[in-house]
């Protein structure tokens, strides 16, 4: 596995070298986990830093099932998928998105945050997903340090 980062805006770099971003995102579990609080964006105008979802309401179950408990990515290939699984599909298609991927941020066995990869519709594949993955393990420390500064 590649060194771990510096800070947010190297991942973000590295996250539209490969899989390729329009929008991303990093958030971490927050009030004591019943939310998910926004610690990294690319479009603050619309995604802004310390925004919250909360787990119960704003989450799809199916979504928390695989990704915060079964700690297993998510891809989302196309515009109906995203639809299905997110809220706020109107706006994550305003930007210009049709395709997503969401990868647990897991420490210690324990998933405290994700990271969430958005491009155009048809953009993922399998091979985007393991690049996210990649990022987000080499990520895992400035998730640890932004959970102390956010819960």
């Amino acid at each position: 596995m590649s060194s771990e980062f510096d800070n947010f805006d190297d991942v973000y770099a590295a996250a539209q070298e490969r899989p390729g971003v329009i929008l991303f995102t990093a958030s971490v579990i927050a009030d004591a986990g019943t939310s998910m609080a926004r610690i990294y964006t690319s479009h603050p105008g619309v995604y802004p830093v310390g925004g919250r979802k909360t787990l119960d309401g704003d989450t799809n179950p199916v979504w928390l099932e695989q990704v915060l408990k079964g700690q297993q990515p998510f891809l989302g290939a196309d515009k109906e998928a995203v639809r299905a699984f997110f809220f706020d599909s109107a706006t994550i298609e305003s930007l210009g998105c049709g395709a997503i991927v969401n990868v647990p941020v897991v420490s210690n066995g324990e998933t405290i945050g994700s990271m969430n990869f958005l491009a155009p519709e048809g953009s993922y594949g399998q091979t985007s997903v393991d690049a996210a993955v990649e990022i987000a393990q080499r990520s895992v420390p400035l998730f640890e340090q932004a959970l102390t500064t956010t819960n």
